[in-house]
């Protein structure tokens, strides 16, 4: 058989299965390339429906300052990858900026984000953009530890809501559990996420 020959059957699929092969390839390959994380989570909405949602991060140092990250989602009916670099004047500083592919759409899909951390404290702001006027995310949160096991804090996260996040982590298993009990201010509805994250 030719050497093309599967890089020929993926891309005889429909694109929108395409994104999702490409998706999965890139989920599972990169963890032995980097330090990354994997994160399931559950939507539990008000009518009683559970939406599933699976993400995975991750980065590889290629300097002192700089890094290549990438993350990956998939939920029921759409999913996205993005690949980019971060740079970090400082350990409690960094800026990132990704470019990738998104499920059912031919255009590509944008990311920015700012981390900083003082002392116990940490600041996230992330922004996505893709193709049309509504097809964006944010997502801002703020975080104290309270010892090694306990962390809250306050998000406000589209699609998900505005509302408390309390973390607990289990250091022997290098995973963390969470909880968050939000208000989505654009539907107007009350949520709750549960999720449990564990390093790769």
């Amino acid at each position: 058989m030719p050497n093309n020959s599967a890089l020929a059957i993926c891309f005889s699929y429909p694109k929108k299965f395409r994104a999702k092969i490409i998706i999965g390839i890139f989920m599972l390959g990169l963890p032995m390339l980097a330090q990354a994380q994997l994160e399931l989570y559950g939507k539990f909405n008000k009518d009683g429906s559970v939406e599933p949602v699976i993400n995975y991060a991750g980065s590889k140092k290629i300097s002192n300052h700089f890094a290549v990250v990438f993350f990956g989602l998939i939920r029921e009916k759409w999913s996205q990858a993005l690949i980019g670099l971060s740079y970090s004047p400082i350990k409690s500083l960094s800026f990132s900026g990704y470019a990738g592919i998104e499920h059912g759409q031919s255009s590509p899909r944008y990311s920015a984000s700012v981390w900083w951390k003082q002392g116990k404290t940490s600041f996230l702001i992330l922004g996505e953009r893709g193709n049309g006027n509504n097809n964006y995310l944010y997502k801002v949160n703020m975080f104290h530890q309270f010892s090694e096991k306990i962390s809250l804090g306050i998000m406000d996260w589209r699609y998900h809501g505005l509302g408390p996040n309390l973390r607990y982590t289990i250091p022997k298993l290098q995973s963390t559990i969470w909880i968050m009990p939000a208000y989505d201010h654009e539907q107007k509805v009350f949520r709750t996420m549960l999720g449990y994250s564990f390093q790769m």
